[in-house]
């Protein structure tokens, strides 16, 4: 789909800037002030509006946001906690087990739809049948992980096959002793480099700060997750102008229902500003992942943006005070995946089908059908705790075209 998105206003390192984005093969190939239309191309007059690249969810486990927060905090640990959370033969896990994989990883991908994360980064196994062309959002393929030292397979192994490749591991998720040691353990196992993508980073003393630093690896905050599982989180004051550090939500198992969600959480924490944690969820996040065609707006860069009305506050306040009724658009590889009545009328999509945080949307694929057959596999239990299952539901029907298709990165 070729879009001109007119008046526009986007915030880069030079400050504010105001005018039009030509999208075309999944790009942004121009911008510029009062651009004509071209022939076949769809033009949407967004004035009174902000455009933000899309987001990065640095950290997510998709088939995991069916789930409602578990267990009894606090704990010692990341250990502590699978240990009494995982039970296969109780509900609802025994009920999650029976929902299709591809149906809780579609779930987990609307979630960071809604979100405006329009790349997320899974922990756990690229699937390479579900994450294809149709997926709702881009998920990161190319990276080596392991799950944390304690559960997985030998991390010197699997940190070699990464081959250069971001390397994620849990690591230092805890309050105990054994978590304080863990950064210790990975740098004589020989896996802290530049390549190295540590998740919560919690337990960490100043000499481990100092050793992450010199490594040149990075770090994913996820505070909502960890102030609930440990009371409390990364130091992420400190580790800032040291380290690269993402945002990621974690799953609902833990965290919060969507990442605007955890972006107020990490603000209320007061240790990084609204600027800094929209850094973390865009250009930072695409500097630790090697995602070079995303997390800023340029000429070049990939079509992935979303838009919010435009408040008159500095961009990062709106869009940290941003919910996901406020995103009327969302573009991902240049293809329109969420939008407004007004603008889903624009391009020709239909009707809307969905209603999203109480707002009527456009939201690609069929997200009514997979809510029932997601009920129908788990029954007799329903995600209703979860309180990401009542921010989106299906509306009424109406005539819907049929999604373009893109390939994933």
């Amino acid at each position: 789909m070729n879009l001109l998105l007119e008046n526009l206003r986007w915030t880069d390192r030079y400050g504010d800037r105001h005018g039009d984005l030509r999208l075309r093969r999944r790009r942004i190939v121009e911008i510029g002030r009062g651009l004509a239309p071209r022939r076949r191309e769809r033009a949407l007059d967004l004035g009174g509006h902000l455009v933000f690249p899309g987001l990065i969810n640095a950290h997510d486990h998709l088939g995991l946001n069916l789930l409602p927060h578990l267990g009894s905090p606090p704990y010692p640990s990341l250990y502590d906690f699978g240990v009494d959370v995982y039970q296969p033969e109780r509900s609802p896990i025994r009920e999650h087990l029976q929902v299709p994989v591809r149906d809780r990883l579609w779930w987990g991908g609307y979630k960071n739809l809604i979100s405006g994360a329009t790349t997320v980064v899974h922990h756990d196994p690229f699937t390479r049948r579900v994450f294809h062309r149709r997926f709702p959002v881009r998920v990161l393929r190319r990276y080596g992980w392991s799950h944390s030292l304690g559960y997985g397979e030998d991390l010197p192994r699997a940190y070699a096959r990464s081959r250069g490749r971001p390397f994620i591991v849990h690591a230092a998720e805890g309050v105990d002793e054994a978590s304080f040691g863990e950064i210790d353990r990975l740098d004589e196992l020989g896996i802290l480099g530049p390549a190295t993508v540590l998740v919560h980073a919690v337990a960490l003393t100043a000499a481990q700060q100092r050793r992450i630093a010199d490594a040149g690896a990075s770090v994913i905050w996820c505070p909502a997750s960890n102030l609930r599982l440990y009371g409390r989180t990364a130091a992420v004051d400190e580790l800032r102008g040291r380290v690269e550090v993402g945002l990621g939500t974690d799953s609902t198992l833990s965290g919060s229902p969507t990442l605007l969600d955890e972006m107020r959480a990490g603000l209320a924490t007061g240790l990084a500003s609204a600027g800094e944690i929209v850094a973390m969820v865009t250009a930072d996040a695409a500097r630790i992942f090697g995602l070079a065609d995303r997390g800023r707006i340029g000429e070049g860069l990939a079509a992935d943006l979303i838009v919010i009305p435009d408040t008159g506050d500095p961009a990062a306040e709106t869009l940290l005070a941003a919910t996901p009724a406020d995103l009327e658009l969302v573009v991902v590889g240049g293809d329109v995946r969420q939008a407004s009545p007004e603008w889903a009328e624009a391009v020709d999509l239909g009707s809307p089908n969905a209603v999203v945080d109480g707002a009527e949307r456009w939201l690609y694929g069929d997200v009514g059908a997979l809510k029932q057959r997601i009920r129908r596999a788990a029954a007799p239990w329903t995600p209703e705790e979860n309180p990401l299952w009542s921010l989106i539901r299906p509306s009424p029907p109406g005539p819907l075209s049929r999604p373009p298709a893109w390939r994933p990165q």
